[in-house]
């Protein structure tokens, strides 16, 4: 499977939108969904990679830069059928062959569940490194890990 790794447009807004709900399913403690407008101000700014095959949207990393210095890594969603495949290590060293294109020494960090192993794992093997948990971020039982590149 070829994959190709993209910055998103507005006509790939419903994929988006599709990958959020699939991915990040309402109820679940472990993942949290895109705000309302997060996604389409990604898109508007340019801080959304797509990962398509065939033409067709099958993943999405989605970052955004707090200031030059500080980027936060927001969302990593791959479709249920195209998972284990490489399709999120694609997406995560295209943000970070972003990364290497700017003129400042940039952090990049991450929250994730304590549960999501996989995401700890890919994130660890990009060098990412814990560096703390915070009890009830997105609210009671929604712990995350924060991770750091950089």
């Amino acid at each position: 499977m070829e994959v190709n790794i993209r910055i998103a447009k507005p006509a790939d807004l419903p994929s988006l939108y599709f990958l959020d709900a699939e991915c990040f399913p309402k109820g679940n403690l472990d993942l949290e969904p895109a705000p309302p407008g997060e996604i389409d101000t990604g898109v508007a700014e340019g801080w959304i990679f797509v990962a398509e095959t065939s033409g067709e949207v099958i993943g999405m990393l989605q970052f955004e830069k707090a200031d030059s210095t500080q980027w936060n890594l927001l969302t990593l969603a791959i479709g249920s059928q195209h998972r284990a495949k490489g399709v999120g290590k694609a997406l995560l060293k295209r943000l970070v062959e972003e990364l290497d294109r700017t003129a400042y020494l940039v952090t990049i960090s991450c929250l994730t569940s304590p549960n999501n192993l996989a995401m700890q794992q890919l994130l660890e093997s990009f060098g990412f490194f814990q560096v703390g948990l915070l009890l009830d971020h997105y609210g009671p039982g929604k712990d995350r890990l924060k991770f750091v590149l950089g």
